[in-house]
């Protein structure tokens, strides 16, 4: 037969189980999978048609055999691991969906069926962590957020994920750097664990310095002090070292009139005096972004080489979706930022000021004003309530970064950043209307 003849039998058993002929449907079927052996159509039907009997290991076997065609389709290996599942070949379903999911991460259905697999094993924290994928994902991709964006089919396993992920919400931030623990030992996340459980609210881990109130996370058991020597951080040198070409750049940034961004972020709720005052012009806070949020702005980098070249030899503070954050920070003239707290003590901010006026300042309240000098560099906690502002009729520009604080250790660095990036899985998905209620 040839490709016509084929499509010709798949139309007559379409035709067939339409009708309710599912014998004859099934027949036709058959031939085909005579014919051309692991044929998409027929191999489906016939999976679907097995497993309507309870036939589960005849449908495992046609569809291990596309899986076998097709080792990218990811709904192949889900309804493969179905049928593995449904004959309790439960090892066999898991190795089939791990297997898809590292060529297809974003299949939130392979997720959410790997998480009742391993709770079908018995295996609490394995169902945690891949129901943690499936939910967070989805509904960070726009779906599961509410029963118009979740299949029918779907709909009591996604509410049944959601509900289990909310209970094991304090297991899944300290598993979530276990294998941390495991190399290193307990020891060595000890303030981790400390840090945690405050965030958890489990103790009060409020500052005890008042001037201090990090608005997301506070890791108490670093030093509190408000400015720290620059050079605690092994590449503040290396960093002064290419001051001119840096200021170079940044002077042709702004002299070719390259667009810049507002730093400010503001909500729908936000009023911009509330952050941002001045008795100039047009007072502005304006950045020329070389990462934001994590995010790499390639052109900016490719504008400003040697910055881009100094920035990548540093051992940045990279968190998904949080940091590095690094710019040309520029204060118009008559620009005043009004007094704000930072989101966490685990990184500070370090500044290479490079054209300061006179009459320009950073202050921390009530520690005391830094007033910036070209080429040499500063690093503060801006966790501690701080201002800055621009009194000159010159423009003000610092190259502005995050950067870890140098007093966690490497591998609590590590534990930091798995910690907050699932903390801001969490909140992300937070800002959508779930199911049953938001992932808190």
């Amino acid at each position: 037969m040839n490709t016509a003849d084929i499509d010709a039998e798949v139309g007559l058993a379409e035709r067939l189980m339409q009708r309710g002929e599912v014998l004859q449907a099934e027949l036709v079927y058959r031939r085909v999978l005579d014919l051309v052996p692991a044929h998409m159509a027929a191999s489906r039907a016939l999976s679907q048609l097995a497993l309507l009997r309870g036939d589960s290991t005849r449908a495992a076997e046609l569809l291990g055999e596309l899986v076998r065609a097709h080792p990218n389709d990811a709904q192949l290996a889900l309804d493969h691991a179905v049928a593995l599942a449904e004959g309790e070949r439960l090892r066999d379903a898991i190795d089939v969906i791990e297997a898809s999911l590292v060529f297809n991460p974003k299949h939130f259905p392979s997720w959410l069926l790997l998480g009742h697999i391993r709770e079908a094993q018995g295996d609490g924290m394995g169902a945690l962590r891949a129901w943690y994928r499936a939910v967070i994902g989805a509904q960070l991709e726009g779906h599961w957020k509410d029963q118009g964006s979740t299949p029918p089919n779907l709909l009591a396993p996604v509410v049944h994920a959601i509900e289990q992920v909310r209970a094991g919400r304090r297991e899944l931030l300290f598993d979530v750097y276990a294998n941390l623990r495991a190399q290193h030992g307990v020891n060595a996340l000890k303030r981790v664990d400390r840090a945690l459980s405050g965030y958890l609210k489990e103790w009060d881990s409020t500052p005890g310095d008042p001037r201090q109130r990090p608005r997301f996370f506070f890791f108490p058991d670093l030093p509190n002090t408000p400015y720290h020597d620059p050079y605690l951080q092994p590449w503040a040198k290396r960093l002064e070292a290419s001051f001119a070409a840096i200021r170079d750049e940044a002077l042709r940034v702004w002299t070719e009139g390259q667009r810049l961004q507002n730093f400010l972020e503001l909500s729908e709720n936000s009023r911009l005096e509330d952050y941002l005052q001045g008795d100039g012009v047009t007072p502005a806070w304006e950045a020329f972004f070389f990462y934001r949020h994590g995010h790499r702005f390639d052109a900016n980098h490719a504008l400003c080489p040697r910055t881009s070249e100094v920035l990548e030899s540093i051992d940045l503070c990279r968190i998904d979706e949080q940091a590095p954050e690094i710019c040309f920070s520029v204060l118009k003239p008559g620009s005043h930022i009004m007094p704000h707290y930072g989101v966490t003590n685990v990184r500070l901010v370090m500044h290479l000021p490079l054209i300061v006026p006179a009459h320009c300042a950073l202050n921390l309240i009530d520690v005391g004003e830094h007033h910036w000098q070209e080429g040499k560099s500063m690093m503060f906690d801006d966790t501690f309530q701080h201002e800055a502002w621009n009194r000159s009729n010159e423009t003000r520009i610092v190259l502005l970064m995050d950067c870890w604080n140098p007093h966690l250790t490497r591998v609590e660095q590590l534990a930091v950043k798995q910690l907050v990036e699932m903390i801001s899985g969490f909140h992300l998905a937070d800002r959508a209307p779930n199911l049953p209620g938001p992932l808190r």
